[in-house]
């Protein structure tokens, strides 16, 4: 008797094992030690593409300098532009398709059910060589092999997966009383769409967009395979470049690749509080 009535004060107080205090600190741990060694990884890439002379055992150059960048600067220009108009218009593309599947499904009330959904999924799930060789067949066969149209499909195969991850639980989640009170002062469905609904998600419709950039930049087999080795990203480059002896040029295109998927986070950080400055209310607590 004594038994049930201490546990069921232990149940009331809401106490936990003790394993929930072991992953509460092993939470935390593992994550900033992720963030330490990507940290680390970055000042790697940088330190490497502004070495002078770097000979074994010293711990830093004998001298930092620009003259690699100045260099290699027009070589990585064209991969760079490549890689910037792919991916945003991969991301384009999955953000629209996201926001029309979301937007259908409050209109007429009917989610996707689980086998509709995986189609989705599927890119993620499967591995890459697994369907990427018969995606370059259909390819071929329609004469878009080698253009940016295909690597721009290719990459909309990955990137829509995250995107409509990212989007789907706040959009989904969004008062619809904010819709109905647009609807009962005259706004049509459209106006309600732009005006209400996709300003309410501008922060997470921006770490959405921001997700699937970063996811564009660094896919390689797609890139490889839908442009045939002939379309050449930052990517594909520092891959190529990683079997070779010069770390200070692999250095710079690494940089360079990092830098975006980076100012892709800085922007959907910047943008929404920037837009939201002057309304408190959409801004989180």
């Amino acid at each position: 008797m004594g038994h049930r009535r201490a546990r069921r004060r232990w149940i009331a107080a809401g106490g936990r094992g003790g394993s929930a205090r072991g992953l509460r600190i092993a939470g935390p741990s593992l994550v900033a030690l992720i963030l330490a060694a990507s940290a680390a990884s970055i000042v790697s890439l940088l330190l490497w593409s502004l070495s002078g002379a770097w000979r074994f055992p010293d711990a830093l150059p004998m001298a930092f300098t620009t003259a690699t960048w100045a260099r290699m600067s027009s070589a990585v220009a064209d991969p760079a532009a490549v890689s910037l108009m792919v991916g945003l218009l991969s991301t384009a593309a999955a953000i629209l398709l996201a926001l029309a599947c979301l937007e259908a499904e409050s209109r007429h009330g009917f989610r996707p059910g689980r086998r509709a959904l995986a189609l989705i999924w599927l890119p993620l799930l499967l591995p890459q060589l697994s369907f990427l060789f018969g995606f370059q067949v259909a390819l071929v066969r329609a004469g878009l092999d080698a253009t940016t149209f295909a690597v721009v499909w290719a990459h909309l195969l990955f990137v829509l997966p995250y995107v409509f991850l990212s989007l789907a639980d706040a959009w989904r989640a969004m008062d619809p009383r904010y819709a109905r009170t647009a609807a009962a002062l005259g706004a049509g469905p459209w106006r309600i769409f732009l005006r209400v609904k996709v300003p309410l998600v501008l922060r997470p419709l921006s770490v959405a967009a921001a997700i699937g950039f970063a996811v564009s930049i660094g896919l390689y087999l797609p890139t490889l395979f839908a442009g045939a080795g002939r379309i050449a990203t930052l990517t594909t480059e520092a891959v190529t470049l990683a079997a070779g002896s010069d770390r200070r040029i692999l250095g710079v295109y690494a940089a360079a690749q990092a830098a975006m998927p980076l100012l892709a986070y800085a922007l959907a950080a910047a943008v929404p509080a920037l837009l939201h400055r002057n309304r408190r209310g959409m801004r989180p607590t």
